[in-house]
């Protein structure tokens, strides 16, 4: 079986959501070093949403000067994949949107967080 390749991916966050992810990935056992699992899991469950291509746009919606903080995620080959792929999408409807990427993960870290905000982990 071949390794996955694994490729660096940075994302500036301003201070308030850098802090609430890293206290959401500690406090569900991912640890410091999870975060790029846990940012994996987020992509795959936002893509999945029918709508993310308008969500997107909250992911934008941050004042750019707010955006201090970089975050370094390491993801595997299939999400890269599973992300370039919605990236596409999102091209193909808003093609002068700027800085998708970074929208994107930004948007898939807010839609982790009130996700896990309605349905927090033990809970029926």
């Amino acid at each position: 079986m071949e390794k996955q390749k694994i490729k660096k991916v940075t994302v500036r966050f301003s201070k308030k959501l850098k802090c609430e992810m890293h206290e959401t990935v500690i406090s569900q056992g991912y640890g410091l070093h999870g975060k790029s699992k846990w940012l994996a899991e987020a992509i795959e469950k936002f893509s999945n949403q029918s709508n993310y291509i308008e969500l997107v746009e909250h992911g934008i919606s941050i004042n750019q000067s707010d955006l201090c903080e970089v975050e370094a995620f390491y993801l595997k080959e299939t999400t890269l994949i599973e992300l370039k792929t919605a990236l596409l999408r999102v091209r193909e409807k808003y093609p002068l949107f700027e800085g998708v990427q970074s929208a994107f993960i930004r948007a898939c870290v807010v839609y982790q967080l009130m996700w896990q905000f309605k349905f927090p982990p033990g809970r029926k």
